[in-house]
């Protein structure tokens, strides 16, 4: 049931796209395909929190599984494990030992970046950038402040080299340079933000006045846009803009997501360009500030840039959010009763919510579409609270000045409801605009239930429904009468 509707720095967020090549014949399969996922949202020996970095992981693990990784050729590396040491081995062990020339290599990276000065003299600015990892720390080398426990670009560059793989992906989601702001104020068009964040660490006056811009290696190829370059890079913006983290996650990997799934849904090809262009269509739409605003940009072999990625189609029912939600439901500790007021909706049809609440708590009411779309039914504009008492109730029911209509794509729809003990508001964490009565579900609200099945445990319960054209119930009722 769908709702009626989401000072100078430089930066760096960027996807490289190295030889996006399907053989035309031969029908290969990428059976040691491998995708590396590394988010620092909290380090070790730094005051540099980042919020939102493990929804980053979750949504860029969902990117995979939508370009074809398997599950278990995804490793995950997220805030302590993510130490200079595990990176480094697992770049070696899993990325250069673990793949061939014909399979997907998928590196991604969330986190802060910053700059150190140039040991090695082979940059112009005389500055190094660098990824923060988690062990990351301030030192003194030749009485000018520095940062070890980092990926360096130098480095980052040699083991892209060393990659015998000729797919290769990788998307960094950090800043390079930049001003010491440790928070900003949006007011992003469908999501709740209380703050967000530079991803830039600032840790030296001279760093900052230095202004220069910050780039990584793979960024500045000898020849651009040569046939021989075999990869495409996509940045998150401009090097005078900042890339921002928030609560509900990074604003740039919040943008591939939803392009991605909107391909995947549709079954439409993107192409790396097409992928940058509504990827800024989205941080525009969402991004209302006139302090920050950043722009995906594009470079790389042109014909590439043309060629659609390889995406998985996501059929009717076979979606990662209704994979999701009934596990949780699976995995629930206590079972909610639910019922419809009618086993097949066609469009605009009243739908009517009964279920019997076992123990008073805070309900969340999710509706999963053949587009694997999520939608929270409730709590909603018209009832923003999720505290609910024990005993049935009905959703909107007789006293409730509204009505849930059935909407959306035809086909299966799933409707899952949620109790948990403490507090947790799927509709305040949802994507949505002041006027829409429901609101999608966010990466927030989703994890948000999973972490509250880990450590409370969830009562749950759900059914499965059908929306059809207009006169199909109709006709299924006249075909199996009662």
């Amino acid at each position: 049931m769908a709702p009626g509707i989401p000072p100078k720095g430089k930066c760096i967020a960027l996807a490289v796209w190295l030889a996006i090549m399907v053989p035309a014949m031969g029908g290969h399969a990428h059976g040691e395909d491998r995708a590396l996922l590394v988010g620092v949202g909290r380090y070790a020996q730094l005051d540099a929190r980042l919020s939102g970095v493990s929804l980053d992981i979750q949504m860029m693990t969902e990117f995979a599984r939508l370009l074809g990784f398997e599950s278990n050729a995804i490793k995950v590396l997220a805030h302590e494990e993510a130490s200079t040491r595990q990176v480094v081995a697992a770049v070696e062990d899993w990325l250069i030992e673990g793949v061939g020339p014909d399979d997907r290599v998928l590196f991604y990276f969330s986190g802060h970046g910053s700059q150190i000065p140039d040991a090695s003299k082979d940059e112009n600015d005389a500055f190094d950038e660098v990824l923060l990892l988690y062990d990351a720390a301030i030192e003194q080398q030749a009485r000018h402040p520095t940062l070890t426990g980092v990926l360096v670009d130098d480095a980052f560059s040699a083991m892209l080299a060393r990659m015998r793989s000729r797919n290769i992906l990788v998307i960094l989601d950090a800043c390079h340079s930049g001003s010491a702001t440790r928070s900003l104020q949006l007011n992003p068009r469908s999501f709740r933000v209380d703050g967000a964040q530079v991803k830039f660490f600032s840790y030296s006056a001279s760093i900052e006045a230095a202004g220069g811009r910050g780039r990584f290696d793979v960024m500045e190829p000898p020849n651009p846009g040569a046939a021989d370059d075999n990869y495409v890079v996509l940045t998150a913006c401009r090097d005078d803009e900042k890339t921002i983290a928030t609560a509900q996650g990074s604003i740039f990997t919040l943008g591939l997501r939803q392009v991605v799934r909107s391909a995947a849904m549709t079954g439409d090809p993107i192409t790396p360009e097409a992928l940058r262009r509504q990827a800024t269509e989205f941080i525009r739409e969402q991004i209302r500030s006139d302090t920050v605003r950043f722009h995906p940009q594009i470079a790389g072999n042109t014909d590439l840039r043309k060629r659609p990625l390889q995406l998985v189609s996501l059929g009717e029912g076979s979606g990662f959010v209704r994979q999701e939600m009934e596990t949780l439901v699976r995995k629930s500790h206590e079972t909610i009763w639910i019922e419809l007021n009618k086993s097949c909706f066609e469009i605009g049809d009243p739908l009517e919510i009964s279920l019997w609440i076992p123990e008073p708590g805070h309900l969340n009411i999710i509706s999963v579409d053949a587009d694997d779309q999520g939608t929270v039914l409730f709590p909603n504009q018209y009832h923003p609270r999720s505290s609910v008492k024990r005993g049935r109730i009905t959703i909107p029911g007789v006293h409730r000045n509204y009505e849930l209509t059935a909407e959306g794509k035809t086909g299966p729809h799933q409707i899952s409801a949620f109790l948990t003990r403490s507090p947790l508001n799927a509709y305040a964490n949802g994507f949505r605009t002041p006027t829409d009565v429901l609101a999608r579900l966010s990466p927030l609200a989703s994890r948000s239930l999973a972490l509250r099945q880990k450590q409370e445990g969830l009562a749950a319960g759900r059914v499965t429904t059908h929306i059809r054209q207009d006169g199909h119930c109709r006709q299924i009722h006249t075909l199996n009468p009662r």
